[in-house]
Order: structure tokens, then C-alpha cells, then sequence
């Protein structure tokens, strides 16, 4: 017999033996305009900064803004027409415990084009005289500038919210679990960059670790990403996300002891902060690796336990509910 969910239950479509919520396009279109949004702010300001105090050349980089843009305008496109077809079934992947993971196909693109488009601008600003220029002639001055860069906090937030489907999935607690570690990642290199902005570092060397940290830190969500939208989880991308936390916890590690034990800077408690996630890193690579070293390997090209299938407009009934069984098979 037909199943028949009571008038109260929302919308549900059968796959993979687990009920999926119907996605929220009003939510999504909110988080991508938002995204759209930052991305202009951004970009404008930074462009703002390079031009008002060097020459028209700059110009060049309102061009890379538009490109980013067009960039993530695609990737959007892009992202809704693979969601459709993995509602009807097609190209469905799946992490090695079975979790649907497929929403963040070509997010990693989009922070990648991100990241090489933003990341020149801060160095170009950070490296000249335009700095000082800011702080002279322009409203907020470096304040304004400090808040101009850590929009990209909020820019990665609405990046992912814009994508995930299920907002109580396993992909929406994932992303948002490596989101916090990330922020925490810049929100830390920041401080110390802050630091060289007053010119508190007083070595070269960490000056230079201190920005090559921030910008791994800014890059490091294009390996969960893709990590997020990849097929079946491998020991490799484990690693590979495990060396972009060592490559940022480490050096911002040695730079806090260098501030404290030879200038004799007082302990932060992001020194703490170092510390503990890189323990957290390496048990969990250790923890995660060793689960999957213990799965039995697949055999075959496809798995026989995912079912999915379209739902047509005859399917639904008078309410507007779906009366259709998903069969799995073991």
C-alpha cells in the first residue's frame, strides 16, 4: 500500500534509506546573495585602497573582481543542476560511512578562485607605503582595513550555508565543524598580524610567518571542501587536511614562543589554542585513518544499496504530499 504521512509532516523524498528534507530555495538565495554581496564590498574596498594610492594601473584588479564574481556565479549554477540530479539520482556520491556529501561539488573551485584573487591585494597593501596612507587619509583608516579582510569569515559562512541541502545532515555539521576551525585558523593569525601591523613583531622572519601563515590559513577550506565533495574518504585527504592546520598551527606555535621567551611578550591564550588543535589534528588523522585501513575495500563500480528515484507530479496527492516507497537493498 501507499504511504500516506499525516498533513502535519513536511515534504520527504526516500534515498538511500534515509529521509531528505526538501531543500529551501528562499534560505539558499539569501546566504548566495549575501555571498555576492561580501564578495563586492570586498573586492571594491581592497580596490579602493590600490588605486586611490598608487595609479590607474590597479585597475586590472577590478577585472580579477569581476572574473571571481562571474566565477562564483557559474559554480552556482553549476552546484543547483548537479543537486537536481542527484535528487533524481544520478551522479549521487556518498562518504565510506554512507553519508550523502555531494552539495559541495565545485565549492572548492570557488574558494580557490577566492583565495588567488584576494590574497595579492593584501600583500601588495601590507608590503608598501599604502598602509600608512590608509591610516592618513582614509575614514577608519587601518580599522576599516582590518575589517575589509576579515570579511572573508563571513563570506566562507554564507558559502557553505548557501549550498547545504539538509540543514540537519551530516554534511551541514561537518562543514560547519571545519568552518569554526578555519575561523579560529584566521581569527589567531590575525591577532598577530594586527601585531605587525603596530609594528610589535620586530624580527623579519616572523613577519613573514605571520602572513605565510594567514594566507594557508585562507586556504585551507579548499581541502575540506573538496574533501566534503569527494566520493569515498582516503587516508591522503586526510593528511593533506591535517598539513594545512601543522602548516598554520606550527609556525604561529614557534612565533608565540619566540614572543615570550626571547622578547618577553605576555602568553595569549591562542599559544593554548596551537597547542590543542594540533594534538586534536593528529589524533584524529590517527583515529581516522585507522577506521579506514579496517573497511573492507569495495568491490564492483556501483553500490547496490543506494536507491533513489524521481519524483513525477502524478505521485503527489491532493495535499501536495509524496506518496512513494524507496526500496534498499542490502
Amino acid at each position: 500500500p501507499l504511504l500516506q504521512p499525516p498533513p502535519s509532516a513536511p515534504l520527504l523524498i526516500m534515498t538511500s534509506g534515509a529521509p531528505l528534507l526538501a531543500h529551501r530555495p528562499r534560505r539558499s538565495l539569501l546566504y548566495k546573495a549575501l555571498c555576492f554581496l561580501l564578495l563586492f564590498f570586498q573586492g571594491g574596498i581592497l580596490d579602493f585602497y590600490l588605486i586611490l594610492f598608487t595609479d590607474l594601473y590597479w585597475c586590472s584588479w577590478i577585472a580579477t573582481d569581476l572574473v571571481v564574481i562571474c566565477g562564483w556565479g557559474v559554480f552556482f549554477l553549476r552546484n543547483a543542476r548537479s543537486q537536481r540530479e542527484r535528487a533524481c539520482g544520478f551522479h549521487l556520491k556518498g562518504s565510506s560511512s554512507g553519508c550523502s556529501l555531494g552539495e559541495f561539488t565545485y565549492a572548492y573551485l570557488a574558494w580557490l578562485i577566492y583565495g588567488i584573487a584576494c590574497a595579492p591585494k593584501v600583500v601588495v597593501i601590507l608590503e608598501t607605503s599604502i598602509l600608512e596612507q590608509i591610516a592618513l587619509q582614509v575614514p577608519c583608516g587601518v580599522t576599516g582595513f582590518k575589517v575589509t579582510v576579515l570579511l572573508s569569515v563571513p563570506l566562507l559562512f554564507c558559502l557553505i550555508s548557501s549550498i547545504v541541502v539538509h540543514v540537519n545532515g551530516p554534511s551541514h555539521h561537518r562543514s560547519h565543524s571545519c568552518f569554526t576551525t578555519t575561523c579560529l585558523d584566521l581569527l589567531d593569525s590575525f591577532t598577530l598580524l594586527e601585531m605587525l601591523l603596530r609594528g610589535e613583531v620586530p624580527s623579519v622572519y616572523l613577519k613573514y610567518t605571520v602572513i605565510s601563515a594567514y594566507f594557508v590559513a585562507l586556504g585551507a577550506p579548499v581541502v575540506w571542501l573538496y574533501e566534503l565533495s569527494a566520493a569515498e574518504l582516503r587516508c591522503r585527504w586526510l593528511w593533506a587536511r591535517f598539513s594545512t592546520g601543522l602548516l598554520v598551527n606550527a609556525p604561529l606555535l614557534v612565533v608565540r614562543c619566540f614572543q615570550v621567551f626571547v622578547y618577553r611578550m605576555p602568553v595569549s591564550v591562542f599559544m593554548f589554542k596551537n597547542v590543542f588543535l594540533l594534538l586534536c589534528g593528529l589524533l584524529e588523522l590517527l583515529e581516522q585513518c585507522a577506521a579506514l585501513r579496517g573497511l573492507p575495500k569495495r568491490t564492483g563500480t556501483s553500490n547496490p544499496s543506494q536507491f533513489s528515484h524521481c519524483v513525477s507530479d502524478s505521485d503527489m496527492n491532493p495535499h501536495g504530499y509524496v506518496n512513494t516507497l524507496a526500496v534498499t537493498q542490502s
